[in-house]
This record gives C-alpha cells, structure tokens and sequence, in this order.
C-alpha cells in the first residue's frame, strides 16, 4: 500500500482535510505498556516526530490516557516547535467517575491544555462504556464541543457497528456528522 502525503483525505462529510497517514503516539510517554524512560525517552520521541514531519507526515494520534497524558504534553510541546501545520487527534476515556456532560468538557479542556493549542483536528470516544454515562449525554457533549470550535470532528473507536450508528445517529440530530469509527487493523 502506498500513500501520496501530498494528497489530503476529508474527515467525514465536509470536515477536516489530513494527510492519508498518520502517526500514533500510545508509547510517547507511556510506562505501563511501552517502558517510556527505560528503553527510550524524550528525544527518541522527539526524533520521531522530527521524522515523521520530513516525511510529510503531519497527522498524530494520541490519548488523554497514553502516560496519562504525557504523550498529549509531548505532541503539544514538538508542536509549537515545528514551523509547519500539525493536525492531532486524540481521545477520551468514558471512565466509570465521569457521569455528566461537564466531565467530558472538563477532559476536552485538559487535553487542549496539554497539547498547548485551542482545538484538535479529531477527537474520539476511545471506547464504549455507557453503563454511568448515556451515549446521549456523551454525543451531546462533544456535539457542543464542535459548536464551541473545540473539536473539528467528530470520531469513535473501538465501537461495534450498532453503537457506532448510536452514535452516528445522535450526532445527526445535532447536524454534525461522525468522522470515525477507529478499530484495530494490522497491515500484516
């Protein structure tokens, strides 16, 4: 497979234009899984994102969980040292202790603080738990976030095809469409 970084792919129906390939960012800053500090550190993923940018490749992906937002403070920092354009998308964690729209507001906040800039490019469900909090109150929740110009749009992962058209569909009602549905995928 191939990828012209030239070309731009839209984000949904009318939404944003990234590259075709992006790079994810889970081991920036992550001990847990990918011993951060140990085996490598801040200017091997420094170096990376230097790479990845004389590439052409300027779309990240990231987590508020990843390090527990350290790689959003890495990817923050690289950015508003890099001369070009950088897109982000990165997610939120439906956590059993969030159970209102003001606690997803209150992430969206947290994470742009942490990537140092005003809106993301993405911002994605990261994964489907609805037992504390409705996906109602959710999708409304991000749906005022684009309203607010906090998010570009809109996306979900790891959701199964019913809970995406959930999603889909109440995004609808608010006239924004859904961007994403990011799943596993192995190019192996």
């Amino acid at each position: 497979m191939t990828f012209d970084l030239q070309q731009t792919i839209a984000l949904g129906p009318g939404g944003p234009q990234v590259k075709p390939l992006g790079i994810g960012a889970w081991s920036w800053g992550d001990t847990l899984f990918w011993n951060y500090g140990k085996d490598y550190g801040v200017e091997e993923v420094r170096s990376a994102f230097e790479a990845a940018i004389a590439s052409g490749v300027t779309f990240f992906d990231t987590a508020e969980v990843y390090g527990r937002g350290e790689s959003e403070r890495l990817l923050g920092q690289f950015s508003q040292q890099c001369d070009g354009r950088v897109q982000i998308a990165t997610k939120y964690g439906p956590f059993p202790w969030r159970l209102t729209g003001e606690s997803v507001r209150e992430a969206i906040a947290a994470s742009l603080e942490r990537l140092q800039v005003d809106r993301v490019t993405l911002y994605q469900v990261h994964w489907p738990f609805t037992f504390f909090m409705s996906q109602e109150t959710l999708i409304n929740a991000l749906a005022d976030a684009v309203e607010r110009g906090q998010i570009e749009a809109v996306g979900v992962s790891n959701y199964s095809a019913d809970q995406m058209r959930q999603a889909h569909d109440l995004l609808a009602r608010r006239g924004i469409p859904l961007a994403v549905n990011q799943v596993r995928y192995s190019a192996l």
